[in-house]
């Protein structure tokens, strides 16, 4: 009887006990006041990491990558998890958007009015791995310009080392890399391949990968470019792990792709 009723107890205490918060997880939180923006010289470019989704430790990682980029090229950054920054008066500031492996439904109806009204006037916007998944609204997926995210490999093989396929190495985010280029990642996949519109740039080259039917795409692309309207849009699958953001080549393509997306380098949406 005793047993039991200490089992009772223990039980009754682990039901009325708060699970430990997720930190990969957090709670979605929507902002409303604005930060400080520092002075900033043009080009600029606004660095978001906030996660009303998934939140990749790699951010740590990333945002510092993407500021030592931004430096060496001479320009300004501003780093941010505060969305309240998307307003019509802030977002004037800045050429271009770096979502470091942003997630989630980050928006309130005016700060989302905001951020395409600045896409409509010509901005230019890089979306770095997670703002590919599926936690993004319907708008920004169209905007992205491919599928519904259906997943990435779990497991034993959620990192694999594959092949990725360099199709097109005359863009400025691509033309330093091989044809062939070794890399190690989470893939992910998605229901549709990029839009007719859009640039693909590099495939995966499925047959060497361990991808379940639904993943499997046959045209695999990771990385593309698309125009919308005016605005340079990018996207890059890559950088889940921390590893990502030190990776020289990684970097160079990084590089290439803000330098597209701020009209500095080569062609597209004019």
């Amino acid at each position: 009887m005793k047993i039991a009723l200490a089992l009772a107890a223990a039980l009754l205490l682990t039901a009325q006990t708060p699970a430990a918060p997720d930190p990969r997880r957090p709670t979605p939180t929507l902002d409303s006041v604005p930060p400080d923006l520092p002075a900033l010289t043009r080009p600029a470019v606004l660095i978001v990491s906030k996660t009303n989704g998934y939140r990749h430790d790699s951010i740590a990682q990333a945002v510092p990558a993407i500021e030592a980029v931004v430096k060496a090229r001479g320009w300004s950054s501003f780093a941010t998890e505060n969305a309240a920054v998307f307003n019509p008066g802030q977002l004037a500031q800045f050429d271009v958007i770096v979502f470091a492996n942003a997630s989630g439904d980050i928006y309130t109806p005016d700060q989302r009015a905001a951020f395409q009204a600045w896409i409509a006037k010509g901005g230019g916007f890089v979306g770095l791995h997670s703002a590919g998944d599926g936690s993004h609204p319907d708008w920004f997926v169209k905007m992205r310009g491919n599928g519904q995210f259906t997943g990435h490999p779990g497991g034993a093989d959620q990192f694999q080392t594959g092949d990725l396929i360099v199709t097109d190495r005359r863009h400025p985010a691509t033309r330093a890399l091989p044809a062939i280029w070794p890399w190690t990642d989470e893939y992910y996949s998605w229901d549709a391949p990029p839009a007719a519109d859009a640039h693909i740039l590099v495939r995966l080259d499925e047959t060497k990968m361990r991808l379940t039917p639904k993943l499997q795409m046959g045209d695999h692309a990771l990385i593309w470019w698309r125009c919308e309207g005016r605005a340079r849009i990018f996207y890059s699958a890559l950088g889940h792990k921390a590893e990502a953001w030190a990776d020289a080549a990684h970097i160079k393509m990084l590089d290439g792709a803000i330098g597209w997306a701020a009209r500095r380098e080569g062609a597209g949406c004019d």
